[in-house]
């Protein structure tokens, strides 16, 4: 397996890209508008992109999602319960999609926007156990997101501890978490 984490210096977004080695593909998560690394370190790497997955409706950046998976052929992975017109995937909580040795189990972590969905990383060859997740806007550094910005903030905040909370500290002490975004701000 391998991992690695492209950010957007100017806001401080972070996308992740996970591949397999043996299969030769990989998945890109939360692509920002410029689809042009995603491709470079797929070839890098020897991989296609099979998979492309965006978390939530992003109000921060302009997502490269569509036009990465038309781009590469490859398919596009929503949240079960967003709101979009277009053809994707929905991925609901417990999904799990299999590239090779690598799992990605999906988590639904309502609050910061009621549809957002992490991603737990399995890498089987190491374990059943995941080693990872990807946060996206879910966990930030010292804090969780903000649950007032797609509804009334008491409501969002009841989802993020009701639901979101319990999940994350269910998780195995050893897994490494990944937030969406890093230093930088919009």
């Amino acid at each position: 397996m391998w991992f690695e984490t492209l950010v957007r210096e100017e806001t401080g977004c972070a996308a992740y890209m996970i591949g397999c080695q043996r299969t030769g593909d990989c998945m890109v998560f939360d692509p920002t508008w410029d689809i042009e690394p995603y491709k470079k370190m797929a070839k890098k790497k020897k991989s296609k992109i099979k998979y492309v997955i965006d978390s939530h409706s992003h109000a921060d950046h302009i997502s490269g999602a569509r036009r990465l998976a038309e781009a590469e052929s490859a398919e596009l992975m929503v949240p079960e319960l967003i709101e979009v017109e277009y053809e994707a995937t929905r991925l609901k909580h417990g999904d799990e999609i299999r590239m090779g040795g690598v799992g990605l189990r999906i988590v639904h972590v309502p609050g910061h926007r009621p549809e957002q969905i992490n991603v737990l990383v399995i890498d089987y060859p190491r374990g059943e156990e995941p080693w990872a997740m990807l946060t996206a806007d879910f966990v930030m550094v010292g804090d969780v997101a903000r649950p007032d910005l797609a509804q009334g903030g008491v409501e969002g905040a009841d989802m993020l501890y009701d639901t979101s909370i319990p999940r994350f500290l269910d998780l195995p002490e050893h897994v490494e978490v990944y937030p969406g975004h890093l230093a930088g701000s919009t």
